[in-house]
């Protein structure tokens, strides 16, 4: 299961925000499915788009995913 604030932090690092629910609602998945379903999310691609200029990719997802364990890992550590 997917820690919400490891995916609200992994999202500001690449400039889009996400409500608390948001994170909330998908921290019971893995983490790389919670990381799709929160970029599936119209709002938050929009806000990726914003951000970006262009929609998520799954490079983007891969780069989300690292950061994420990363962090995962400093955080167990």
């Amino acid at each position: 299961m997917a820690d919400k604030s490891l995916l609200s932090a992994i999202f500001a690092r690449y400039g889009v925000s996400l409500t608390e629910e948001e994170a909330t609602g998908e921290a019971g998945h893995a983490p790389r499915e919670a990381i799709l379903l929160l970029l599936a999310n119209r709002e938050i691609s929009a806000r990726f788009d914003a951000a970006h200029g262009r929609t998520p990719d799954e490079n983007d997802v891969d780069e989300l995913l690292d950061i994420y364990e990363a962090l995962e890992a400093k955080k167990a550590g």
